[in-house]
């Protein structure tokens, strides 16, 4: 099974391709053009598509309810709401970390509340991918100490995971220390298993950013895997992360960190023959289990309504949430027999 998803910071046709070939489960965007998201509606209607608008300044202290409020209102002005061509939104962007004193952690549980709160007024079926905190930061039980607002609250959390020369280097590091390893990645499963203990099965994790950045070692720049690396040292990271995500049910999928590039990080780019090997992971036997329970949805055209396309969009998430627990299901299977 794939759970290899899609970071996009820029919308070009090899991006749509891309998207079309490989139908990840999870596609993040700083690129909100209704035109381009609308065919990937088209191409691939069960993608669940997370947007983050970019704002420089991630203010919160004075007001955080407020602040909530005001950057949800922002987020919804997009016109791709009202559309309804995503699934969720991130409110701001690792906008925490390990040395900040506690009290910020406890503004920032506040402001995210306001802001998923504000998104479901208006659109009661919009998520809110919570935390979204910068590689390696954070204890194994903040998300339970700290954040106990948001994770009432909320159902997606969201966790960024990069490592250096490898993807694994850390955390194997750690296993051969007798540590447990997932340190950087894979440390979703640090946190996950700390919310599981107190919340169940409530949350779904999707791991928003991932790949490969010389910036987990001090002193070295951000930047990515075509700095040194070769495409099939690239890809061995990229195939053992997805192995690793595959073996954990509540992780949705993550969002590797670039496709589809601006100049500053052209380095992470990953369309090219990475992408080739992608689109042939097996596609699990989810689009032959779905085929027999999705009804037929008309496609749609850029002459149809917004009624329309919003209408469309809400079957798709309801159907969606029959595919989730397939694909756990499968899972689950697939991996009894493997054992």
């Amino acid at each position: 099974m794939n759970k290899l998803g899609f970071h996009v910071n820029w919308i070009r046709p090899e991006v749509l391709s891309a998207i079309e070939r490989v139908k990840p489960l999870v596609i993040k965007t700083l690129h909100h053009d209704v035109d381009f998201w609308r065919q990937v509606r088209e191409i691939h209607p069960s993608a669940f598509i997370i947007g983050r608008l970019y704002t420089p300044h991630q203010e919160f202290e004075t007001d955080p309810e407020r602040s909530g409020r005001d950057f949800a209102d922002r987020v919804l002005a997009e016109r791709v709401n009202e559309l309804g061509l995503y699934n969720a939104w991130e409110s701001f962007n690792e906008r925490i970390i390990t040395s900040h004193p506690k009290e910020l952690y406890g503004q920032y549980d506040r402001f995210q509340v306001a802001f998923a709160q504000r998104l479901k007024e208006r659109y009661p079926e919009l998520e809110a991918v919570a935390m979204n905190f910068a590689t390696g930061n954070l204890a194994d039980r903040d998300f339970v100490e700290y954040f106990p607002r948001t994770l009432e609250t909320h159902k997606y959390l969201g966790v960024h995971e990069y490592d250096w020369p490898t993807m694994w280097r850390l955390h194997e590091q750690g296993l051969r220390d007798g540590n447990e390893g997932m340190w950087l990645c894979l440390k979703y499963r640090r946190f996950m298993r700390e919310v599981r203990k107190e919340y169940g099965d409530k949350h779904v994790a999707i791991i928003t950013e991932c790949g490969m950045t010389q910036a987990v070692h001090p002193g070295r720049g951000d930047v990515g895997w075509r700095t040194e690396l070769s495409e099939e040292q690239y890809w061995e990271s990229l195939k053992w992360y997805n192995d690793r995500l595959c073996e954990d049910d509540y992780v949705r999928g993550c969002c590797i960190f670039v496709v589809g590039a601006t100049g500053d990080w052209a380095t992470f780019e990953t369309l090219g023959p990475t992408m080739d090997r992608i689109a042939a992971l097996p596609k699990f036997i989810l689009a032959e289990v779905t085929s027999t329970i999705v009804p037929e949805i008309t496609r749609v055209t850029t002459t149809e309504t917004p009624t329309d396309v919003k209408a469309l969009a809400q079957e798709v998430r309801a159907l969606d949430e029959q595919v989730g627990r397939l694909e756990a299901l499968v899972d689950a299977v697939i991996r009894k027999l493997a054992g």
